[in-house]
């Protein structure tokens, strides 16, 4: 049995609203608490802030950066508005009022969708969309079934009368597909019985890629999640699990039974996450950590509570898991391979250290070189400068001898003419 890795555990838990929907971002993960007050918490387990918004107010999304909750008060005039809340202290934002009987909201690239029903807590009949900048209004769907609204690459995709409908941001019909569709932040994936897989084209409908998991039970469908780079696919019947290319479909790697739940993995930045068939000394499964690379099961965490992965959450390193029961948040962090992003970054810190302290040694080594060359070139000029004086010294003297010998030679021929002339007169 593989051992548990370092930092593989539970960073926090914190109590919910039975069943509420949650949503992270890169900053955070947000959730209801109570049955009118919303909370935040940092992904390593820090409590930001809780307020209170309003009884029968629930979280819908995390738009333009912001967590956003529909407003639906209990008593007259019941009219409804998006709130959104600060990130850093939850205090109201902004408001954006939303049509009588609003069900459902989603949001995509300056346009809110809306299912609305018509008679308040009853069933969605009716998509509307309004144009974030314009308030202009559009109704492409009215008196029918709908449900399952998702913001897709261009509009938005819902199930009508049984069938998903995709819609441009001005609600025109762009395809639709009696396939299930699974739909995540990185493909939308159509899923059918029997292993049956293919990753669609957003903007067609369309099969880019297409796949069927060998031994899969005829009546049962697979389970899916996906990143940017890969595909993970669940067979609950056997419980194994097969890792796929996004980009091609093709299948990296597939194990032998080793998953229990019959719900999507989760896919982390190196792993995919599940539960196990083995309780590691639990009540429950254990959560499995599964490496992306060969498929190994490299780490498993038993929980004594029960963990839910249907609906979990991914950001970064840490999975947002719901207790068995619904009534508690739990935030695990998933090391990466080889010591996590946290070893990676205190590695890189070191790493820059010392390069910086080689850096400063090299420039100290320079300096103190070009120092050294420094005082060899002023000695070098000091004995010149001596040199030179020497050498002045020397030949002021030797021109101050030549003028004294130059001296005398002019003296002597005056000495001889005077010798001479004595002479001269001694004779006579």
């Amino acid at each position: 049995m593989p051992k548990r890795a370092a930092g593989l555990q539970t960073v926090a838990t914190f109590s919910c609203d039975l069943h509420e929907a949650r949503c992270v971002d890169a900053q955070a993960v947000y959730w209801k608490t109570d049955h009118e007050r919303f909370a935040a918490a940092s992904l390593a387990g820090e409590r930001l802030w809780e307020v209170e918004v309003a009884d029968g107010a629930k979280l819908v999304g995390v738009f333009d950066g912001m967590p956003v909750v529909l407003r639906s008060p209990l008593e007259p005039p019941f009219a409804q508005e998006l709130v959104f809340l600060d990130l850093a202290s939850g205090a109201v934002a902004r408001r954006v009022p939303a049509p009588a009987n609003t069900c459902e909201v989603a949001y995509g690239e300056g346009t809110f969708a809306f299912l609305v029903a018509s008679e308040r807590f009853g069933p969605a009949t009716s998509l509307v969309l309004v144009d974030a900048a314009t308030e202009r209004r559009t109704t492409p769907i009215k008196r029918q079934q709908v449900g399952d609204l998702r913001a897709i690459a261009g509009g938005f995709l819902c199930l009508v009368d049984w069938v998903f409908v995709a819609l441009g941001r001005e609600g025109k019909l762009k395809w639709k597909t009696d396939q299930l569709v699974v739909v995540t932040g990185h493909a939308m994936l159509a899923v059918g019985t029997g292993g049956k897989l293919a990753r669609l084209d957003p903007s067609s409908g369309e099969p880019m890629w297409s796949f069927t998991m060998k031994g899969a039970r005829k009546d049962h469908l697979i389970c899916v999640g996906a990143n940017a780079e890969v595909v993970a696919v669940l067979e609950p019947t056997l419980g194994e699990l097969a890792l796929l290319e996004l980009a091609t479909g093709a299948q990296r790697w597939r194990t032998k039974r080793v998953v229990s739940q019959q719900a999507p993995p989760l896919l982390t930045a190196d792993a995919v996450v599940a539960l196990s068939t083995g309780t590691a000394g639990g009540d429950f499964p254990a959560l499995a950590v599964f490496d992306l690379a060969d498929g190994k099961r490299r780490a498993e965490l038993p929980t004594n509570d029960g963990l839910e992965l249907r609906d979990g959450l991914v950001a970064g390193e840490v999975c947002v898991l719901a207790q068995v029961g619904g009534t508690a948040l739990q935030l695990v962090r998933v090391p990466q391979a080889g010591g996590g992003g946290e070893a990676k970054v205190v590695a890189g810190v070191k790493t820059a250290a010392k390069k910086t302290a080689a850096a400063k040694v090299s420039a100290a080594k320079k300096a103190a070189g070009s120092a050294a060359k420094l005082g060899a070139a002023k000695k070098t000029a000091s004995k010149v400068a001596v040199g030179k004086k020497t050498a002045a010294k020397a030949a002021a003297s030797r021109i101050a001898a030549r003028k004294k010998t130059a001296a005398k030679a002019v003296a002597s021929p005056a000495k001889v003419g005077a010798a001479k002339k004595t002479a001269a007169k001694r004779g006579s």
